[in-house]
């Protein structure tokens, strides 16, 4: 019983005391409140739509002949999770100097995703060191339709970043895309006579950032 009356008296102590805090000590009490400030993660976000059948989309992406044909002349792919993917724009020129060099594939679910490491171009040689991430999700909208979408990311901060990152919208978004559905539409890029022959007068894919 000793006991019993000890513990009631204990708890009946504790609840005068917090009693006691709440009705006079509201100014002794302090609640700190921490605003955090979230900055979305700054990426590229393009889309565009193809008159053509998924299979020829996808295959586009992971082929010596299918990225000849919209991507650049030459290429290195193995396509595997961490396979390499190298995309040669100039494949006569030095090694380091001949194109996106160095990547691999990250991840891949047949003609739904892929995604790949991607550097920048020689004329940044600071932020080519390292490596941005690409994902293509591929949609199909009808038999002969796919719309396939692009999300790059991982973006360092600073006016060097900003210029790779302002490249790469132009670079993906009025070239790359446009060529991928030009020549699954019309015919395959001519590469020869460098840049002479490229298509000219494209419409850009569609940024999803634009407006934001």
């Amino acid at each position: 019983m000793l006991a019993v009356s000890k513990l009631h008296s204990s708890a009946n102590a504790w609840c005068a005391l917090v009693c006691i805090l709440l009705l006079s000590g509201a100014s002794n009490i302090t609640y700190a409140q921490t605003a955090t400030k979230i900055t979305m993660e700054k990426s590229i976000k393009l889309s565009i739509e193809i008159n053509a059948p998924i299979e020829k989309v996808w295959s586009s992406w992971l082929t010596p002949e299918g990225t000849s044909k919209f991507f650049a002349p030459g290429c290195l792919i193995d396509p595997k999770p961490l396979g390499q993917y190298d995309i040669y724009f100039m494949p006569d020129a030095p090694a380091g100097q001949r194109g996106a060099e160095g990547n691999y594939i990250m991840a891949m679910q047949d003609k739904r995703m892929l995604s790949f490491t991607w550097d920048a171009p020689p004329q940044f040689p600071e932020i080519r060191k390292h490596r941005t991430l690409v994902v293509l999700r591929f949609n199909k909208l009808s038999e002969n339709k796919t719309q396939i979408s692009l999300h790059q990311t991982g973006w360092g901060e600073g006016k060097e970043w900003d210029e790779v990152y302002n490249y790469f919208i132009e670079a993906w978004g009025s070239v790359v895309l446009p060529f991928l559905k030009y020549s699954l539409e019309v015919k395959p890029v001519d590469w020869s006579d460098f840049p002479k022959n490229l298509p000219q007068g494209l419409k850009p894919a569609l940024n999803l950032n634009a407006g934001k």
